[in-house]
């Protein structure tokens, strides 16, 4: 062969099924494999990518069996296996064929779990074994005592060795059974004593520390790393047994570890975290609030990723405020971030359509010369399209700002009856084109509230213009304005198509398509969402009560009515 060119052809092949995946991954494991390579990082980026994607068809337990019956002869992909998981690690140790030397110069690379399942091959060479003793990896099985026979072996013809039993013999005790599992462990014990080194664990053997050795002062600051998937494999001090197995990046909702958006968003990026804010839940020692520094870790040859360093450190308390009000500070801080990049995105957006509007408009009004009226009509449309786009940009910046608290309305004073009268006039002609019969029933009960007047009517345009959209043709509804002398109470009858909603989905933006005819760019439900946000930043509410939406606004000034019988002079 002239050229070898069987890794490139693989790449070339996209997997587009689970069969075909499969085959990839294995195909790619025998030609890496043949290549003879002595190190994981010099495995060839392109082959490392396309294991990663992979990864999205095949499950782990697949990976593994495929991994197992390989019979790995090449140094760099037992390394590269044994460093993704500890599943696929026991079957790349379990299926590796390497010589002694190659053990002798891989075990020190290996990760700690994975040099843990070398205990259980017996081909490893003496000088493996030594090399493996020496970092503390032996056989975990009990040895037999001396004179041991087993019930088995005794019952072999063979087995002469040791004396027949008499054929009365009685049932042997239950605590003969003890001791001999007691002799076994002294055994192991005496071997054990034996076969290590003194220089390698001066003084007491090590062991972990029972609760009441353990300090009795939680600890205040950890250090961790984790493996690729952001599994922590080794901590600092007396919190390594309950921080090991977490994973402090998870983005699952019911997990015991639970980061701030801007860490995960760093995080899956690979770039470093610096004083993020992370919730544990535990053991006592570690559970609650905790600070995040974290750095990403690549390989010094070939720039793998291999995992992070992280340091977590609990808080310093601010005098006077309690945990809970900590917490729903930071929760607060988290919403705000959300708003600002979702802000920083509007304003990302508006620069090109600001700029597509005005070359339409300049188009439909001829200033750079004549212009065919087909085009003219093209681009009466594109900066109609564009404006229309630019008013929700201004209806989802404004609905950011009032739900994060920097946004308040402007405060004047409007009589709400009138302005209810003025907007119905306005929306009476599309009730009906469909036919809908609108019972209205009006106070005469004069009710000022803190909004001016064009504030005051663009929250109750909302509310029936979103009636008015989804009603259908002949639909009966109501419409009933009243006071209670400090509340102004304005409540709607759904429409059929919202009354069987639940309140998530009554107060959620729309699928594009999914509603006749969206009040908004956004759909009816945004519309009410931001009609809700501008009635909480004057103090009441909108509020939705079986097949009723009623939006109550504080009374300013309230004019009480005359007591009946009374005789003004």
């Amino acid at each position: 062969m002239i050229v070898d060119d069987r890794l490139d052809t693989v790449l070339r092949t996209e997997a587009t099924g689970q069969a075909a995946a499969r085959t990839q991954f294995r195909q790619l494991i025998d030609i890496l494999d043949r290549l003879g390579l002595a190190d994981a990082d010099t495995l060839p980026a392109r082959a490392r990518d396309r294991f990663d994607s992979l990864r999205l068809l095949l499950g782990e337990t697949e990976r593994a069996a495929v991994v197992e019956a390989a019979r790995l002869r090449s140094p760099a992909m037992v390394a590269h296996f044994a460093g993704i998981s500890p599943r696929l690690a026991a079957s790349a140790v379990r299926s590796a064929r390497l010589s002694e030397q190659d053990w002798l110069a891989l075990v020190p690379r290996l990760p700690v779990s994975a040099r843990g399942f070398l205990r259980h091959r017996r081909d490893l060479g003496p000088e493996v074994d030594r090399l493996l003793a020496r970092f503390g990896i032996g056989d975990a099985a009990l040895p037999l005592p001396e004179g041991f026979v087993s019930e088995k072996a005794a019952a072999q013809p063979h087995a002469a060795v040791a004396p027949p039993r008499p054929a009365a013999a009685p049932a042997p005790d239950p605590r003969e059974g003890i001791g001999a599992i007691v002799r076994r462990i002294e055994e192991f014990r005496r071997q054990r004593g034996h076969a290590l080194d003194e220089s390698t664990f001066p003084g007491e053997a090590p062991h972990l520390p029972f609760p009441g050795e353990l300090s009795a002062v939680p600890p205040v600051m950890i250090d961790f790393a984790c493996y690729t998937d952001g599994t922590v494999f080794a901590a600092s001090g007396q919190a390594a047994p309950m921080l090991v197995g977490h994973r402090p990046f998870a983005t699952e909702p019911e997990a015991p570890a639970r980061c701030d958006a801007t860490t995960l968003r760093a995080v899956r990026e690979r770039r470093p975290v610096s004083g993020g804010r992370l919730d544990l839940e535990g053991a006592p020692a570690i559970s609650g609030a905790w600070r995040i520094d974290a750095v990403p870790c690549f390989s010094a040859q070939g720039g793998r990723f291999t995992g992070w360093q992280a340091r977590i450190r609990r808080p310093a308390p601010r005098p006077g405020v309690s945990a809970a009000q900590e917490s729903a500070r930071a929760a607060n801080d988290d919403e705000r971030d959300s708003g600002d990049r979702l802000r920083q995105m509007l304003h990302e957006l508006r620069t090109p359509i600001n700029a597509i509007q005005g070359f339409a408009e300049l188009i439909h009004q001829q200033v750079m010369g004549p212009v065919s009226n087909q085009y003219r009509s093209y681009a009466a449309h594109i900066a109609g399209d564009a404006a229309r786009m630019l008013a929700g940009f201004e209806e989802v910046d404004r609905l950011v700002k009032l739900e994060t608290g920097r946004l308040g309305t402007e405060q004047g004073e409007a009589e709400v009856g009138a302005v209810v009268r003025r907007v119905l006039d306005q929306v009476r002609p599309l009730f009906e084109q469909r036919s809908v019969r609108l019972r209205e029933t009006l106070t005469g009960e004069t009710m000022v509230v803190a909004l001016t007047d064009p504030d005051l009517e663009e929250l109750v345009w909302r509310l029936l213009s979103v009636i008015a959209a989804t009603a259908a043709p002949g639909e009966r509804l109501a419409l009933e304005l009243a006071g209670d002398g400090e509340d102004m109470r304005l409540s709607l009858t759904l429409p059929a198509t919202l009354a069987t909603r639940d309140d998530a989905q009554l107060f959620a933006p729309a699928a594009r398509g999914s509603e006749g005819t969206p009040s908004s760019l956004l759909g009816n439900g945004f519309s009410l969402r931001l009609a809700a946000a501008e009635a909480r930043s004057v103090g009441g509410t909108l509020l939705r009560s079986g097949n009723l939406m009623t939006l109550r606004l504080p009374i300013l000034t309230a004019f009480p009515r005359q007591p009946t019988g009374c005789i003004q002079s």
